[in-house]
């Protein structure tokens, strides 16, 4: 008798510890985004502008020139609690006058990931420059992530011109630095 009741307390102690084990969490997409846009948490990724393109009302994309001065940008991305990101001027300025910071804030994926949020502020002229170097801040908004690797960043954002009404989605790809 005291057999099956060691067996019985030995099998009610291994049901009790593995029905209280925790399971380990996948990633939410999100953080799975956070840790591919700026590594492991208390680390940090930089990323280059390398193209942009845009259609005006559901046309064909066509693709913007970009200056050599906003080519050389660096968009850092920092996962740490607030989240920092500050894109810096590279060695060719625009205009000589430019800070080195062009704009700073924070960055947040959706729950679902599928979108970036990044909001702060601008460190020059809007008017003297070319827009797309504000590409995030600009935005103000969500922009949508079409593709983020560990070494590729795309993501779009539409707006309708004030003047005109007509609808701009406009894409923007990074690689990392």
């Amino acid at each position: 008798m005291k057999t099956i009741s060691a067996s019985v307390m030995v099998l009610t102690f291994f049901a009790l510890a593995f029905a209280c084990s925790k399971e380990s969490a996948s990633p939410s997409a999100a953080q799975t985004n956070g840790i591919n846009l700026a590594g492991a948490t208390g680390s940090s990724k930089s990323w280059k502008l390398t193209s942009v393109s845009y259609t005006v009302n559901g046309g064909l994309a066509q693709s913007l020139t970009l200056d050599p001065c906003v080519l050389d940008n660096e968009y850092k991305f920092t996962n740490n609690s607030t989240q920092d990101f500050i894109q810096t001027e590279g060695t060719v300025k625009c205009n000589s006058g430019d800070s080195t910071v062009m704009e700073s804030g924070n960055w947040a994926f959706t729950n679902d990931g599928k979108n970036i949020v990044v909001e702060g502020q601008w460190f020059d002229d809007l008017s003297q420059e070319p827009a797309y170097q504000y590409i995030f801040t600009a935005l103000g908004e969500e922009a949508n992530v079409s593709q983020l690797t560990a070494t590729t960043f795309v993501v779009s954002y539409s707006f309708t011109s004030s003047t005109s009404g007509a609808k701009y989605i406009v894409t923007a790809t990074f690689t990392k630095v």
